[in-house]
């Protein structure tokens, strides 16, 4: 446990890594604690609700820690008119429940946004289509119901979309093929789609990862999907190695190669 000594000296600190210990208990919930541009705090077994944090921040990763509750206002909203600055928040790993404030306008510098592996749920608030310049969106094994918010097609720098094991309900809305065109992940597994697969999906000639298994999809694959160029190399053992997409803070997703065989006529 880190004494409340620490937490005040913290404030001093430009950049703070305590990730990867075993270092227990509760952050104090004040915003002139964390205010490190970049703090990383991941992997180890802290608790309780989430800090504030100041708008000083760049990269927070709470990551693989035990903080539990329902989010709050207070980490979300606080500050309801101030812009943050943080670029790379990663909460991924953790107990956090309940639903999302619709107040994500104020986090429009965010690059990264990882909540995955929790029990959010409720629907996906519509602010979060003022995240402009969002590359990277994980929202896996979460409890999140309803549809895709249609706001998520002014998202057109994201690169990587996972929204894997969660209760969406309807169609695949067909925006992602429109407007989502900077996409090279896509993955839709296990959330209750049903319907064709829009053939508009096939306009994302950068993609390089589909996932839409465990769903209630029928239909014909369509004839475009010969548009996904670039799943599709004619030497993968010297080109894979070129393939890395930003998944996070000081990460990257390395591509496993694939054979897609076809049978009979599409």
């Amino acid at each position: 446990m880190a004494p409340p000594s620490f937490w005040n000296l913290s404030s001093q600190f430009q950049y703070l890594n305590l990730s990867h210990n075993l270092i227990n208990g509760e952050i104090p919930n004040s915003p002139m604690i964390l205010t490190a541009s970049l703090i990383d705090l991941s992997s180890n077994h802290f608790k309780g609700p989430l800090p504030c944090i100041s708008s000083n921040v760049y990269v927070l990763d709470l990551s693989n820690n035990s903080f539990s509750r329902s989010i709050s206002h207070s980490f979300f909203c606080f500050r309801v008119n101030e812009t943050k600055n943080i670029g790379h928040l990663n909460l991924q790993k953790n107990l956090l429940l309940g639903i999302i404030p619709d107040c994500l306008m104020n986090w429009n510098n965010l690059v990264v946004l990882n909540l995955g592996n929790n029990n959010f749920s409720g629907s996906i608030p519509a602010s979060i289509g003022s995240l402009s310049i969002l590359r990277s969106l994980h929202l896996y094994n979460n409890k999140f119901s309803g549809k895709l918010p249609s706001s998520l097609k002014n998202c057109e720098k994201l690169v990587i979309l996972d929204v894997v094991e969660n209760r969406f309900a309807g169609n695949i809305p067909s925006w992602i093929g429109h407007r989502c065109t900077s996409l090279m992940v896509l993955s839709l597994r296990s959330i209750y789609f049903h319907g064709y697969i829009p053939k508009e999906l096939c306009a994302l000639t950068s993609l390089q990862i589909l996932d839409l298994s465990h769903n209630k999809l029928f239909g014909s694959i369509p004839r475009s999907v010969k548009n996904f160029r670039a799943m599709a190399t004619n030497n993968i053992s010297n080109d894979l190695n070129s393939y890395r997409i930003i998944s996070g803070y000081g990460e990257t997703l390395p591509l496993e190669s694939a054979l897609l065989v076809i049978k009979g006529s599409i």
